[in-house]
């Protein structure tokens, strides 16, 4: 059988149309960091933790300290008061919305009199995602001047267990510290 044009150009359009549109992940992690290029970083050997905006439950608060703390001890750093720098960190929790287009249908058929008439639905399906963001601010004591900023933003799950909730922030404080100016001791 062999389909003319008329035919064949149907077809192809009919074939595209029938195709779902699936959106593709609009929110993954998203890591941004900025710091002071004049500072050096590497005389900052003592850092204290002060108050900024906690997370929703004490215990996120302690996981992210916690996971601050390990990139900075990785770091060369120790936990003292005063220190030379201070750590705020800054937690926001809200909501953004995906929406998912999916259509279904057949276009009409080149002829004699233009295209004819054709069917189809579409249907819009539009989700709330639950997305926190991490800010840590890490300030020089001396001069009480900003040195770096990093963010990070991720979707976040509804019901996690504490190990998840730990694995998920420990990973994105990782991710987040990889744009320190300073990197890990090597391991021996």
């Amino acid at each position: 059988m062999r389909l003319g044009w008329p035919a064949l150009s149907a077809l192809i359009i009919g074939s595209f149309l029938a195709a779902p549109i699936v959106a593709p992940p609009l929110f993954a992690q998203s890591v941004k960091a900025d710091y002071d290029k004049k500072s050096d970083f590497t005389h900052y050997k003592t850092f204290v933790f002060k108050k900024g905006t906690d997370a929703p439950t004490p215990f996120a608060q302690e996981r992210i300290i916690a996971a601050i703390t390990a990139q900075l001890q990785a770091r060369g750093m120790s936990g003292a008061d005063p220190g030379d720098v201070e750590v705020f960190t800054h937690v926001k929790l809200h909501t953004e919305q995906r929406m998912d287009v999916t259509s279904f249908g057949y276009g009409g058929y080149a002829g004699w009199g233009g295209w004819g008439g054709g069917f189809g639905t579409s249907s819009v399906m539009v989700t709330d995602i639950p997305m926190g963001t991490l800010m840590v601010d890490i300030v020089d004591t001396k001069t009480n001047a900003l040195v770096w900023r990093g963010i990070v933003s991720d979707t976040l799950s509804t019901n996690p267990t504490p190990e998840k909730s730990e694995k998920r922030i420990n990973k994105a404080v990782s991710k987040l510290f990889y744009k320190y100016p300073v990197p890990p001791a090597k391991k021996k």
